[in-house]
């Protein structure tokens, strides 16, 4: 069981889950620290205005319009990037063509660009909780998780109902070794999304702390059922199989 905990630890996470519903149009500043951005020619650094009304440019949304053609009608982020940064360039109080960055660069796996998007949205929209989330969700995948649950925190006091944030500062605090803090945080992203496969993946990591392998079990085998096609589901898969010749099963 000692070598089961200890892999547990390597299971891979889900890298989009918690930034998928950013997707779609919607409607103080991140305390997360800013690594160097390596492309700032990207855009024009976001200005703070003070309640400014964002203009309606025809390039600007023709920019959007391509933009969200590519990522979310072809799945091709590569070439919705360049459609998104022209956006903020032409108006860089534009929140959520930022959001969109963003998302377009996390699924590229490009993970600092990410953070560097989500912030700027932050500052525009100082009050958009996936913002914060974003940020949250790309300093995890940079293995900034002190950073990652300031800005994770910071998302949840604007809106405490969003199972996503609750998932992504439970990974924080997992991956600073503060899995009895995580607990609850899993818990109440399970409560609040019932269809949600990643929690049940890291409440099993949880109950493989705890030497509990029968609940850690039942976890990992609701997480395969709730995503089978998921890219951790072999994972997922290999740890069930060590947990049921474990236990005998």
């Amino acid at each position: 069981m000692e070598s089961m905990r200890k892999s547990a630890l390597l299971l891979p996470v889900f890298l989009f889950s918690a930034i998928a519903a950013m997707g779609q149009p919607q409607e103080s500043s991140i305390q997360a620290t800013r690594a160097a951005h390596p492309s700032n020619d990207q855009a024009k650094p976001a200005p703070t205005p003070e309640a400014r009304k964002r203009r309606n440019i025809p390039e600007v949304e023709d920019a959007m319009s391509k933009g969200q053609e590519l990522l979310f009608k072809k799945h091709d982020p590569r070439a919705s990037v360049e459609e998104f940064k022209r956006a903020v360039k032409l108006d860089p109080w534009y929140g959520q063509a930022y959001m969109l960055l963003g998302l377009a660069r996390m699924q590229l796996g490009e993970w600092n660009d990410a953070q560097w998007a989500f912030e700027e949205a932050a500052k525009v929209e100082p009050g958009n909780a996936k913002a914060y989330l974003g940020a949250g969700s790309a300093l995890n995948e940079q293995k900034n998780y002190a950073a990652a649950q300031k800005a994770l925190e910071h998302s949840l006091e604007l809106r405490p109902d969003s199972a996503e944030a609750h998932y992504e500062l439970a990974r924080s605090l997992w991956g600073s070794g503060k899995w009895q803090a995580a607990e609850p945080h899993v818990r109440q992203a399970i409560d609040l999304n019932k269809d949600y496969a990643g929690p049940h993946a890291l409440m099993g990591n949880i109950y493989l702390q705890q030497e509990n392998p029968e609940a850690a079990l039942s976890e990992f085998e609701e997480c395969l059922r709730l995503d089978p096609e998921s890219s951790m589901a072999p994972a997922v898969k290999d740890m069930i199989a060590q947990l049921k010749k474990a236990l005998g099963k």
